[in-house]
């Protein structure tokens, strides 16, 4: 059966990209990107409004997709605390007074 899930997997095999982040995934015109536009076109998924860019990106559309999938793994790792590791804090930063 070709889901959307091994279709889109698929395409990552061929381009050597599962496993890849976010950033790599989406990159606008890479054919890796194109194919993924294409599908999501082509099948109808993706609203014509984020096609033409008029209401959302679609390289962001595109990667919010793969991550629902479950085709990327986490975009930001976190520490024990549940903040991003490159969490910086404003206000804490100085010693205070």
């Amino acid at each position: 059966m070709n889901t959307e899930y091994t279709q889109i997997k698929n395409i990552l095999i061929k381009h050597d990209a599962l496993g890849q982040d976010l950033d790599t995934l989406a990159e606008i015109g890479s054919t890796l990107y194109d194919e993924l536009f294409d599908y999501y076109a082509g099948s109808g998924e993706m609203p014509y409004g984020v096609m033409k860019a008029r209401t959302g990106m679609p390289d962001e559309w595109i990667a919010d997709r793969l991550y629902d999938l479950g085709l990327v793994g986490e975009e930001e790792q976190n520490d024990p605390n549940g903040l991003p590791l490159n969490f910086t804090d404003k206000y804490h930063d100085e010693e205070m007074a």
